[in-house]
């Protein structure tokens, strides 16, 4: 073989090493990636599906009541008089998401209800739900429709009104307003572009986030969710382009057969792994530019090798060392075992941090993690278990967290989270990464758990050692607490703790 061949040989076979170890490790990411996007949106699922229950529950009692009236005064008619329209409204106000409370004759004649008429006598003959009840369904959820007293949009929970005989004589109907649903569950976001969607099991839409407006009155069945997902199984998660707004998602459902209803929350492709997109390109980046200085650097080298051994040599050790000391600067710079930024190097970072927050209008709450019963585990499994339980938790932390966050180890069971945010969202966000890191933890069942002090930047004292000695501070209270649980720190909880912008110890 031509000896001019053998360095071009030696670079080809790096780049095919390179290109498949880059391939590789972006795949492993995105694996990763995509199993912390499915753990999202099926526990926003689960969350939707049971404040859907709970809101179910409160109007079913709020219509019991309202049934009792009528057998307490005897027929729908007597029940037309401001003492039971007091009462009806009563139980009214103790149904969350709830805007009205009506009985309605067999005819679908308003007879009684929360709701001012809009200057005609009120009618439902011709609602479906009104349909279905006096066909004998025990318990309907109507699809989101517009109210005839306000045109606002609201779905309705009925239940018939029978006589003594058993003869339905009427409905009761709570009006609901479609977004006690689902807004507060489209913050859980964490920056995606989210949506959630209750359907009954008909397809009909009863509650979505976001545009219920443009999506009133379409029908999904014939989408996969009602065609393959939930023939399948009652619960899953699968990807699906959806035909209200066209985006592709990565959705997870969950039937609740009782109710007839069908919960599902997506979040938008493009936004899951706009992230991983992000860190792919950057690393592609680093490893295409190092890639070519190396190659430059064997060819550079190969010509070298003509001019004189000596010169390679030189240049071999000057490589080797520069690869030594950047080993080592990583080594000292990060924890060698959870691989997160050690003491220094997050307090270096979370300053800086710090000062580009203040800059954005960006609060920063910082969440200082302690195990319980760590040491008990080192003491009676030994230190190698020890390590296993800490990676464990690293892994949640990074799991839990979003891209954007800091995270660090500042030594033995000590671990510590930067998040940032604007008010007032970031109280809710700190404490709900606070509550999911402390179940986690406790359900790896490995006999710990974790107690967290929260503090924010949002005060007087917003220099980073205050703001850590304040998360400190709640953390011990957590423990004084009981343990397992996350407090937050309050100006007066801590009078003796003054600023102090001096770096820490």
């Amino acid at each position: 073989m031509p000896r001019h061949l053998s360095p071009l040989l030696a670079a080809a076979l790096a780049l095919v090493v390179v290109v498949v170890m880059t391939t590789h490790l972006v795949w492993q990411d995105l694996q990763r990636t995509t199993a912390s996007m499915e753990a999202l949106v099926a526990d926003m699922a689960k969350v939707v599906e049971a404040h859907v229950l709970h809101t179910t529950k409160g109007a079913d009692i709020a219509l019991h009541q309202a049934m009792a009236l009528v057998d307490e005064a005897g027929s729908l008619e007597a029940v037309q008089n401001a003492v039971y329209w007091r009462q009806l409204r009563d139980a009214l106000a103790n149904v969350d998401g709830g805007e009205t409370l009506w009985l309605f004759d067999a005819k679908g004649n308003g007879v009684v209800g929360t709701g001012r008429q809009m200057g005609k006598p009120l009618n439902i003959a011709d609602r479906n739900h009104f349909q279905a009840v006096m066909a004998g369904a025990d318990l309907v959820v109507s699809p989101a429709l517009r109210s005839r007293l306000d045109n606002h949009i609201i779905f309705t929970i009925s239940r018939p009104i029978r006589d003594w005989t058993g003869e339905i004589i009427g409905i009761a109907s709570a009006g609901m307003k479609t977004e006690w649903l689902v807004n507060f569950y489209a913050m859980m976001s964490f920056g995606l572009d989210t949506s959630v969607t209750v359907f009954r099991s008909d397809g009909e839409i009863v509650a979505r986030q976001p545009d219920l407006a443009g999506s009133l009155g379409k029908n999904s069945r014939n989408e996969p969710l009602f065609q393959e997902q939930l023939p399948r199984s009652p619960v899953g998660i699968y990807w699906s382009q959806s035909a209200l707004d066209g985006k592709e998602r990565l959705a997870a459902y969950r039937l609740i057969p009782d109710l007839n209803l069908v919960v599902c929350a997506g979040i938008e492709g493009g936004s899951a792994f706009a992230s991983w997109r992000i860190r792919s390109l950057w690393f592609i980046a680093e490893v295409v530019l190092t890639t070519t200085l190396v190659l430059l650097l064997l060819l550079w080298s190969a010509r070298m090798i003509r001019s004189g051994h000596r010169v390679q040599l030189r240049a071999l050790e000057a490589e080797g060392v520069a690869l030594q000391l950047g080993a080592e600067l990583h080594q000292a710079r990060r924890d060698p075992l959870t691989g997160l930024p050690a003491r220094g190097l997050f307090l270096e970072l979370a300053e800086g941090k710090r000062l580009s927050a203040g800059q954005r209008g960006l609060v920063l709450a910082f969440l200082y993690i302690d195990l319980d019963g760590f040491k008990a585990v080192n003491d009676r499994q030994g230190h190698d278990q020890g390590d296993k339980v800490l990676t464990m938790v690293a892994e949640i932390m990074r799991r839990i967290t979003r891209d954007g966050d800091l995270l660090g180890r500042l030594g033995g069971d000590e671990f510590i989270i930067c998040l940032s945010g604007y008010v007032p969202d970031i109280k809710t966000i700190a404490t709900s990464v606070a509550t999911r890191i402390i179940n986690e933890v406790r359900d790896l069942g490995v006999g710990v758990g974790c107690s967290i002090g929260i503090s924010l930047t949002a005060g007087v004292c917003n220099d980073l050692p205050s703001s850590l000695r304040q998360a400190d501070a709640a953390m011990y209270r957590a423990k004084q607490m009981g343990k397992g649980a996350w407090s937050i720190h309050e100006p007066s909880q801590e009078p003796g703790l003054p600023c102090d912008d001096s770096a820490i110890a």
